[in-house]
């Protein structure tokens, strides 16, 4: 409950900046705002650094492309420079071509942009890139981590799960900005707390598909529909549904590289 209260008074302390009816900014730090589109959930960074304005998951709503422009030109009066994207899904990346058509470079594999560091992990997609700008201690950690949904780390597993989180928890200090790629910014606390339930939620799905259980049986499940109110209180059933296959067909594909690794080591010994 505790780290809950400080989220909320951490939040009150960002400065609102009315600039556009379309899209909302946040002003973070002297050098970066947090830019968001009012009908559209996914987390824009807007940065200044010496080498132009750098721009992260440009996606407000593809009907709000021109309010987000808008928006950039009012706060700093100048055009985005890069590009960047946490990863390649539409909702994060379906407005990289209307920047690159007004000359912005969209930067994939050869980043070298000071001030922002950039990590490659492996667990919403097989791509997954954070970005940690040491000037406002933010760290843009895309779908990794979503705290308005429930976690979607099925390009990784599990384990690129865990390894996602732990990379992230290495960055800045305990005091960094973690701006999911949905949802409201918060700190490490949550974070942890989101991996945790993560694990929990994994393990006892996982103990449910051993007994046997449909995934209609697991819906049923109370542990399983407590740890889910954790993630989302009003997860809706379809999305519990979806959840939960999803989450088994991880589980058999772990179980099946187990069966070929071993298989692999006894045809080795032999």
């Amino acid at each position: 409950m505790l780290f809950r209260v400080l989220i909320v008074i951490f939040l009150s302390l960002l400065s609102d900046v009315s600039l556009s009816a379309g899209v909302d900014a946040k002003k973070i730090s002297k050098k970066m705002y947090l830019l968001k589109g009012k009908s559209y959930n996914t987390n824009i960074g807007l940065i200044s650094t010496d080498e132009g304005l750098v721009l992260i998951d440009p996606m407000p709503g593809k009907d709000q492309l021109d309010e987000l422009n808008k928006t950039v030109q009012a706060i700093y009066k100048k055009p985005v420079s890069f590009v960047l994207n946490t990863h390649e899904h539409t909702d994060h990346s379906g407005g990289n071509k209307f920047f690159t058509d007004r000359g912005s470079k969209l930067i994939r594999n050869n980043f070298d942009v000071d001030g922002i560091l950039k990590f490659k992990v492996t667990s919403h997609s097989k791509n997954d890139l954070i970005y940690y700008h040491v000037e406002s201690n933010s760290i843009f950690v895309g779908d990794v981590f979503d705290n308005s949904w429930h976690p979607t780390f099925y390009a990784g597993g599990i384990n690129g799960f865990n390894a996602a989180v732990n990379t992230i928890l290495k960055i800045g200090n305990e005091h960094s900005l973690i701006i999911p790629g949905h949802g409201n910014p918060t700190n490490k606390l949550a974070l942890r707390e989101f991996q945790k339930n993560t694990v929990e939620w994994f393990e006892e799905v996982m103990v449910c598909h051993r007994e046997g259980k449909s995934v209609q049986k697991i819906m049923e499940v109370p542990e399983i529909n407590e740890i889910a109110k954790r993630f989302n209180p009003s997860l809706p059933k379809k999305a519990l549904r979806r959840f939960i296959e999803r989450t088994i067909s991880l589980i058999e594909r772990r179980n099946g590289m187990q069966q070929t690794d071993a298989a692999d080591r006894s045809a080795s010994a032999n």
